[in-house]
């Protein structure tokens, strides 16, 4: 499932982030493959849009598509237009224009309380990556 969100930071700014919250049933070495190869890396490391081979943009039906690119294969993203989804995009912007795309395993709902317990100072483990706006 995925949660489009945004996080305080500790300048009092709020990046906008899609978690994506991986199912309990989920093969542990799946999702260790899937962050592995689209160059994701662990909480605690900073992760770069300029490093990354991952892009979004705002479709002109409204869309959000996400865009992760490896030597190897592609995957894709797309969310439906809705309107808290263009107020989510007006945020990425506002804020600069990249989002973080989070993995987070085995959370056990996905209401914002259980996700900002989770990547929180002291929540559980997750991986991200740092996905820069194509603009139309």
């Amino acid at each position: 499932m995925a949660v489009p969100t945004g996080l305080p930071l500790t300048d009092g700014k709020v990046l906008a982030a899609l978690v994506l919250v991986v199912e309990p049933g989920v093969d542990e070495a799946e999702v260790k493959d899937f962050v592995t190869r689209y160059r994701m890396v662990p909480r605690g490391e900073v992760a770069r849009a300029a490093d990354s081979q991952a892009r979004w943009t705002l479709e002109d039906d409204g869309r959000v598509t996400i865009q992760l690119l490896c030597e190897e294969s592609a995957a894709r993203i797309v969310i439906p237009s809705d309107p808290r989804i263009h107020l989510w995009t007006s945020m990425a912007r506002h804020g600069g224009g990249s989002i973080s795309l989070i993995v987070s395993p085995g959370l056990p709902d996905t209401d914002l309380t259980t996700l900002g317990r989770h990547l929180g100072p002291y929540g559980g483990p997750y991986w991200h990556l740092s996905v820069g706006c194509i603009p139309l």
